[in-house]
């Protein structure tokens, strides 16, 4: 009877030791797994927040400058006047290109491409579309290859900046409202399109 007595203590013990185990064991593995999800939270937090500082900045070099300009000289029979719904065939920025929009205002001056070194230490700029005379210190026509000091804020770090003309074309120089194809929001009086990159509709 002894012996008997002392095999099932020795049988409960046994399965009461094997129980601990189990639930220390599960418990472990809840906390790993806890751990793990709480891992991947803070992970999809710092992605989103990448996400968030990348498009934060590509939009903070862009000034958005919806003023018109009130000194130069309004084209007195453009191609599109103003009010003209039309597409977007340029594609200076995301969701330009096929873009509808509307002209807002069309002027009687050259435009200017130009290459410039920004002022904040950012890396140069090459090809610029478009400024008018209106963007230069000394507020004068000037042909290809001139060096000029800009005065434009259409860039974070265009203002006094030296700049070389690449390029000249004749006006008229349209400004122009537009709903951007990639669903940002309206973009208004954005400055400026040549005639060869826009159409009716």
């Amino acid at each position: 009877m002894k012996k008997k007595s002392i095999g099932w203590i020795l049988a409960l013990l046994l399965v009461f030791i094997l129980g601990v185990v189990l639930v220390l064991g599960l418990k472990d593995q809840d906390k790993h797994h806890s751990k793990k999800m709480t891992m991947s939270s803070s992970q999809m937090q710092i992605s989103s927040s990448s996400s968030s500082m990348a498009m934060s900045s590509s939009m903070s070099g862009m000034d958005m400058d919806e003023s018109l300009p009130t000194d130069l000289p309004k084209a007195t029979q453009p191609k599109y006047p103003v009010g003209s719904k039309i597409t977007l065939e340029a594609d200076h920025m995301t969701g330009m290109k096929g873009a509808k929009g509307t002209v807002a205002a069309a002027y009687d001056v050259k435009l200017y491409e130009v290459d410039y070194q920004p002022t904040n230490g950012g890396k140069k700029v090459s090809g610029h579309k478009w400024l008018t005379k209106e963007d230069f210190s000394d507020m004068m026509d000037h042909q290809e290859g001139d060096t000029v000091t800009l005065t434009s804020t259409h860039m974070a770090g265009m203002k006094g900046a030296k700049a070389t003309i690449t390029k000249v074309v004749n006006g008229p120089a349209y400004a122009v409202s537009y709903q951007p194809t990639n669903g940002g929001k309206m973009v208004m009086n954005h400055k400026y399109l040549v005639e060869s990159e826009i159409k009716s509709r």
